[in-house]
């Protein structure tokens, strides 16, 4: 495995143009601020850009956590890259995290400063510092109740063939991002939760399908008639996890919980016995 790192000091757009870098050298795998993440995919970790300790976020950063460290760790052993790129301050915190997740040190060192402009490393700043707007390596989705209503709260994925969730929701990508925004009506995540649903053989009908926000992501109802070859236990296992992992593969919108409310079973004859 080739270890690249990428440094320079905080705020000054390493995360925004990691993704660029990891093309250009073939990169399979980025280690930043305590995130596993390939194929535009989070895979490991979770984020220390959205820690108000900073104590606290540089030791997630640099995997000081147990369950994080042997999380990623075993996301690499079965993820085998064969190059990764590992984002730092500086190239002792780079040789830390290496040292922490049990991977060489690295072999070429970028510094971000070599390769970004001052003016987009003061657009950067300004970001940080003005906005408090951090960013991970990947882009913006906007979830809106309809076309014409204001916009509901921010909810970064990964977009890199299809969509991915980041499961971050307070960290962004700048508003200089050249991938810019996805707006996705309410209108249209109904519309793709119908079409999961007419799909799940254990689903005779859907009596009624809604969507509520909370702070943390979207909830999903449903009210249905199943098929009897199918028990209740199977139907809300089957129907939740379907659910949950089709609308993020497609969306990438956090699914927070699917509720599934069976109304009636169908019986052989196609007339409902209610439950």
């Amino acid at each position: 495995m080739k270890v690249y790192a990428l440094i320079g000091p905080s705020g000054t757009g390493k995360s925004y143009h990691v993704p660029h870098l990891a093309q250009k050298y073939k990169i399979d795998c980025i280690i930043d601020d305590g995130l596993l993440i390939s194929g535009g995919r989070i895979i490991a970790g979770r984020s220390a850009k959205a820690e108000i300790n900073k104590i606290r976020a540089t030791k997630i950063a640099l995997f000081y956590f147990s369950p994080d460290r042997e999380a990623v760790k075993e996301a690499l052993r079965k993820l085998a890259p064969q190059n990764i790129m590992i984002l730092g301050v500086s190239l002792r915190m780079v040789e830390k995290i290496c040292e922490h997740l049990e991977l060489p040190l690295p072999e070429e060192v970028i510094e971000i400063e070599k390769i970004v402009s001052p003016q987009e490393i003061e657009l950067a700043l300004s970001a940080r510092e003005n906005e408090g707007k951090h960013t991970i390596p990947v882009p913006l989705v906007e979830l809106k109740r309809n076309l014409w209503s204001s916009l509901m709260d921010t909810v970064p994925v990964a977009i890199w063939r299809w969509f991915y969730s980041s499961r971050e929701k307070t960290v962004v990508r700048p508003p200089f991002s050249y991938l810019g925004k996805l707006v996705i009506s309410e209108k249209a995540l109904l519309s793709l939760l119908d079409f999961l649903l007419s799909r799940f053989p254990w689903i005779e009908e859907v009596k009624g399908l809604s969507i509520h926000y909370s702070e943390r992501g979207v909830e999903i109802v449903v009210n249905c008639i199943i098929n009897p070859d199918f028990s209740l236990s199977q139907v809300g296992h089957l129907t939740q996890k379907r659910l949950k992992e089709g609308l993020e593969y497609l969306t990438g919108v956090d699914v927070r919980a699917v509720n599934v409310n069976v109304e009636g079973i169908a019986d052989r004859e196609e007339q409902l016995v209610y439950v």
